[in-house]
């Protein structure tokens, strides 16, 4: 059984890293979001001196909407503030002129025809720690009143429910990361925010042309979406496996729904016992935070594994939790007593 850790500011740490392999951490997860090659392929050569059997794990951007790179500013934003957001396109079209504008704009990382497409009740940013509720659209903006305000500054993540994906290519980021991942001989390749099975035919295009011989990396879908969920069984067709990503998949549905749609999920994937089943974030939220884990968090490992998960992903547990080693043990013990 998998249990993957993922690589941030801890791991740099080669303490911490010994720590979380020689713990129970048979596989690790690379966010190319979240650092840079030069940094990553340090970890990687350290990782396997520790354990050369350790898996590697390349995690792809996908069609993760996020504030612009290109946006310029630090926003603080208040409670009941009008904000405009927009495409990265129109926001390099007006840039020059937005300090004359008197509003603040959030530029996000795909084309404003893309997010003009449909209509919107709520916008997400920081996993719903920040929300806005659409009001209109006026002059290809999208105009919002702040709900929840907060600090935004660029590559923060967001969350806009119904947001039509199916034209978002595989991004220039993501083919860097294969190609990458090529190179450095990774295990898995696992993109983000999948909703149709052509999403990974497009993955396996890019790969096959650029592969080495040899080559035999494996591919996971992650689940983020209402579509990925509803298009489960054709994805599953097309992939190695699949990752449940509960982080985005709350925010991107409703956390009421979350349970019905990993149930979805877990029972289509059953069918074949040769795909991985991964079960990823909000898993040890407590020792995160250095506290003892809650119930609930344990009965959740529980049912998965009982419900046939084949591994767990640890994400800011590891990457920048304040006990990544205890929270590695703790993980493999319950594994260890509940995997029978």
């Amino acid at each position: 059984m998998y249990i993957v850790g993922t690589v941030g500011p801890n791991i740099k740490d080669r303490t911490v890293l010994k720590g979380i392999i020689d713990s129970g951490v048979n596989a690790l997860r690379f966010n190319f979001i979240h650092g840079s090659a030069a940094e990553f392929l340090e970890i990687l050569e350290n990782a396997k001196e520790i354990n050369k059997d350790i898996e590697i794990i390349l995690d792809l951007s996908g069609t993760k909407v996020r504030v612009s790179n290109n946006f310029e500013y630090i926003y603080k934003v208040y409670d009941d503030e009008e904000i405009y957001f927009c495409g990265e396109d129109k926001y390099d079209e007006i840039k020059s002129n937005i300090s004359k504008m008197k509003i603040k704009i959030i530029p996000l990382n795909i084309g404003n025809k893309i997010l003009n497409e449909k209509n919107y009740n709520q916008i997400g940013i920081k996993d719903n720690t920040m929300i806005f509720n659409v009001i209109d659209k006026k002059d290809g903006f999208i105009r919002a009143i702040t709900v929840k305000g907060g600090i935004i500054r660029k590559g923060k993540g967001c969350n806009i429910k119904n947001l039509e994906r199916k034209t978002i290519l595989l991004s220039e980021k993501d083919k860097e990361a294969i190609n990458w991942g090529i190179i450095n001989k990774v295990d898995i390749i696992c993109q983000s925010f999948v909703e149709y099975k052509e999403d990974i035919k497009e993955i396996k295009s890019f790969f096959n042309k650029n592969k080495l011989n040899g080559d035999n990396i494996r591919i996971w879908a992650k689940i983020e979406t209402l579509n990925g969920v509803n298009n489960i069984k054709g994805i599953l067709n097309e992939s190695d496996g699949i990752v449940i990503g509960r982080g985005d998949l709350i925010p991107e549905t409703s956390i009421e729904d979350t349970p019905i749609y990993e149930e979805r999920i877990l029972k289509e994937a059953n069918k074949n016992k040769e795909k991985d089943i991964i079960i990823a974030t909000h898993l040890f939220n407590s020792m995160k935070s250095g506290k003892m884990p809650s119930i609930s968090e344990v009965e959740c490992i529980y049912n998965f594994i009982k419900s046939g998960a084949t591994g767990f992903i640890l994400a800011g547990e590891t990457s920048v939790g304040k006990a990544p080693i205890k929270t590695v043990e703790f993980l493999k013990n319950l594994i260890a007593k509940y995997n029978y």
